[in-house]
Order: C-alpha cells, then structure tokens, then sequence
C-alpha cells in the first residue's frame, strides 16, 4: 500500500493535528522529500512530536522511515509518467489496476467468505446505502437478484429504518459506506442490532463506527485521495459485490441456475 493510500486509510482515526500533516502531504507531496521534520512541523503548525506520532500511527519507525517510503511513491509514480508518456490515458488506467489489485490485498478471503455464507441463509437482505453508497447499494440489489436472494433496498434513510420494521434475526443486513462513519446509515445499523439483526459493512475504512458495530466487515482500499470525486472506492466496493456474488454461485448453483431460467421466462415473454 502506498503511502497516500495508507493515509487516506488511517484518516478517520488520525487526531485533528494529525489530519493537518495528512493534509499538507497529500497536497504537496514532491516536496515532503527534501523537507526535515523541523520543517515539515513549522510548515504545519504542530509539533515535531506530532510529527513522529503521525507516521507511528502509518506503521513507520519515523518520520525518516515515512520520508523515504514517500520519496519512493514519487519516484514510481514519475516512472509511470515515463513510461506512459506517449499514451496518458493508458498511465491513467494503469493506477485503477493498481488500485483493484491493492483491494483484492486488502479484502480478507476469509471474510467475503463469511459475508456470502451469511446471506445464503439468510430469509431475506435489507440494504443500507446513502449518496454514492446508495448507488453501489442498487448494484448489490440487482446482484443478489440474479442469485434468487430475496433482498429490499430503499435510497432514502427514513425508509431504510423503517425496512427494519419487517427484519427479524432470520435475516441480514448489509451497509455500505466509504467512510463508515455516515450518521444516518450508523444510526440505522444500531437499530438493526437492537433487533439482533446481523450485519455486513462494505467500506474503504478499517476504522470506523460501522465497523465498530457490524458483525462482519470486507475492506476496499481507501484511494489515494489525490482526486476529488474519484471513482477507485466505488470500484473497490463494488469488487467486494462481486466477490460475494461469485461465492453465492458456488455455494448454492441450483438457487442461482433456477432463478436464471425464471428471469429468462419473464424477459422472453415481455418481448
């Protein structure tokens, strides 16, 4: 993981003057390199101990260790600049590939495991999803739908709480959130556990009062965060979609061939 991914990673568990520092690397990375950590601190406006806390807190011995891991990004980075001059759309594509391999590191086998074992049982599925997440959310419905997994999703908040109305500890309940930390969708999630309902968090956060709260929990990588608006945690959770749907086709066949050949009837019929 590089070093900006693994900042974007830690961010919401990072203090307030943490978050400066983190802000200040992202926006002027090629200079980090040449900066000692007096600088870098008075740049700031923190202390050099918060300094050596921050890149602690990113799993470096120091601020030395964090410097050239960063030096090391920019060289790689200015690599694939070269390398890909003469074709940047192919230097662009080339870190959404970096991305999906990193997220396929970062999502524990074990858990999309879990996930899928959990739903296949499951009586029925409610989703959670809000913004961006609640588009992915709709890509999960249509998923589990070709699956034969009987599953409801509402885009609006108050209707997801009252989805949990109709829920019982038969059934799931899976939240998708990049931050994990989306008051409305966490507030929903405390319900559901209230219920004794079980849940599954997809997210781009391993910290976070989602996780804090689901049952199971499979982690996209965060991004880099260099773009505003970028596409890389939506591929990353919708990957994580995949990777259970293609567990649900390998633990129950038959569920998934049967609804395919009804699916098939009702679109032969609708023409």
């Amino acid at each position: 993981m590089n070093v900006l991914t693994k900042i974007n990673s830690f961010f919401p568990s990072l203090t307030k003057t943490e978050r400066k520092i983190a802000q200040y690397v992202a926006v002027n990375t090629d200079e980090i390199g040449v900066l000692s950590i007096d600088e870098l601190a008075k740049r700031v406006g923190v202390a050099e101990t918060t300094v050596i806390r921050f890149a602690r807190k990113l799993d470096f011995k120091g601020y030395q260790d964090f410097k050239m891991a960063l030096v090391q990004d920019v060289a790689s980075e200015s690599a694939r600049k070269n390398k890909y001059s003469d074709n940047p759309q192919t230097a662009f594509v080339s870190k959404y590939v970096d991305y999906m391999l990193e997220s396929g590191k970062t999502m524990s086998q074990q858990d999309v495991g879990k996930a899928a074992a959990l739903i296949n049982q499951a009586r029925k599925v409610c989703v959670f999803g809000v913004g961006i997440s609640g588009i992915v959310a709709l890509y999960l419905k249509a998923q589990m739908i070709r699956n034969g997994i009987d599953i409801v999703f509402d885009l609006d908040t108050h209707l997801q709480a009252i989805d949990l109305a109709l829920l019982t500890e038969a059934d799931v309940v899976v939240a998708i959130s990049q931050s994990g930390n989306t008051t409305d969708l966490v507030r929903n999630v405390e319900l559901a556990k209230k219920r004794r309902v079980q849940v599954i968090a997809i997210t781009n956060y391993a910290t976070s009062s989602l996780v804090d709260a689901a049952d199971i929990t499979i982690v996209a990588a965060p991004g880099n965060g260099a773009e505003s608006a970028e596409a890389m945690p939506v591929m990353g959770q919708i990957m994580a979609i995949d990777l259970i749907g293609d567990q649900l086709r390998a633990i129950n066949p038959e569920r998934t061939n049967a609804f395919r050949d009804k699916m098939n009837e009702v679109l032969i019929d609708k023409l």
